[in-house]
């Protein structure tokens, strides 16, 4: 994929998308979803960025996998599937399935790619992972990562 700005091309790789489990054994079940979560049932993407000190992150995305993993030990309910109860709400069967993680890179420095507080879908959209085929949030893993 790729964006063009002031004559910089924007050009984004991305991997296979890797499911990412817990790295212990986690509560099996269903995870009920607050009322407010009930009725703003929507996909929110984010962006983080950070400035690394050290040059050369060769191993970043296993650090994130690995850390990733040890982290939805704790927040287990990201790591399940969303489905709809018998009583029609929104609830989280926790499977422990996994979140997806992708591993993408981009022809530039985080410093070229500019200002990422400016409202810019296109450029944004190369920022995320978005599930292909997916036409409802029942589709979607409650936690994607690029």
């Amino acid at each position: 994929m790729e964006t063009k700005e002031n004559g910089f091309v924007l050009t984004v790789s991305k991997e296979e998308p890797v499911l990412v489990p817990p790295a212990e054994e986690t509560k099996k079940g269903l995870y009920f979803l607050s009322n407010l979560d009930q009725n703003i049932a929507v996909i929110i993407q984010t962006v983080y960025c950070f400035k690394s000190d050290e040059i050369g992150n060769e191993n970043a995305f296993q650090v994130i996998k690995e850390a990733l993993s040890k982290v939805l030990v704790h927040y287990y309910p990201l790591a399940g599937r969303l489905t709809i109860s018998p009583e029609g709400k929104l609830i989280v069967d926790c499977t422990a399935e996994g979140a997806v993680l992708v591993e993408a890179s981009a022809n530039c420095r985080m410093e070229e790619i500019g200002d990422l507080t400016k409202p810019d879908p296109e450029k944004l959209g190369m920022l995320v992972y978005n599930i292909p085929g997916a036409k409802n949030i029942l589709q979607i893993p409650p936690m994607v990562a690029q």
